[in-house]
């Protein structure tokens, strides 16, 4: 530690100079308090390794994959805000669906009872609600001054259409329409969402299967192309420069 701390004093003098030479190197280590008493021979291969080692400082420079690598990973903290909004994005989308389709599980069972009104959907809606809770809490505050105005803001601050549809169907049976009949459309959706959904999970699985795949096999994939295909090339070629350079000697 004390040789290389040595070593460093005389690497940051001639740090950035390009046309340093081992004379100028042996100069600067004669004149150290530090190899004062030194013999000829621990001076010269002090001389050696320092300037080995200001040789390789001053011979570093940016290369093309740093540049090309510092370029990928900004791109990548650049996007990576947009790309995690859009997973979420997705992810809430699921969970919205998921959430309406509880409701329409909720509402098949209520529809049914005699003496229930919309308030007591609502109430039983906002239970169970985590996402869409807020505007069927306001719904319900707001529900004394007026059903179908309280319903009308509720569509207003949403923005998915299956909920839309289940308030639609609510100012409906407020219009003093029977449940059963506002909501009698309600089994087929139903039914169709849930198909639907099925699809989309069978595809996501099949697309996770196909991911899974990838991964399993990219360590052997890298193995073979690292420990196989890339040393074969580099015999290739180098083998070909030296068939070149004989034939080359030979002809000269």
């Amino acid at each position: 530690m004390e040789i290389t701390e040595q070593d460093n004093k005389f690497i940051d003098k001639f740090r950035g100079k390009i046309d340093t030479q081992k004379e100028d190197v042996e100069r600067e280590v004669r004149r150290s308090l530090y190899y004062a008493e030194a013999t000829e021979e621990e001076i010269e291969v002090a001389v050696d390794r320092i300037f080995e080692k200001i040789q390789i400082v001053n011979s570093e420079y940016l290369q093309w994959f740093e540049v090309l690598l510092a370029f990928v990973f900004g791109i990548i903290g650049y996007m990576a805000p947009i790309w995690i909004l859009m997973f979420q994005v997705k992810m809430r989308q699921i969970e919205m669906e998921d959430e309406v389709m509880q409701f329409h599980t909720i509402i098949l069972m209520l529809m049914r009872i005699e003496r229930v009104n919309v308030e007591i959907i609502l109430e039983w809606l906002e239970r169970y609600a985590n996402i869409f809770k807020a505007p069927i809490t306001k719904c319900l505050n707001n529900y004394e001054a007026g059903a179908w105005e309280a319903l009308e803001e509720m569509k207003n601050e949403v923005s998915y259409p299956m909920l839309i549809r289940i308030i639609e169907s609510m100012q409906a049976a407020v219009e003093k329409i029977p449940i059963a009949d506002a909501f009698d459309e309600l089994d087929s959706e139903r039914d169709y969402y849930q198909e639907k959904r099925k699809e989309s999970n069978e595809r996501l699985v099949k697309r996770k299967g196909m991911i899974g795949k990838a991964i399993g096999f990219a360590p052997m994939v890298t193995m073979f192309i690292g420990y196989l295909i890339i040393p074969l090339v580099f015999i290739g070629l180098t083998s070909m420069s030296d068939t070149f350079a004989a034939m080359t000697a030979q002809s000269l």
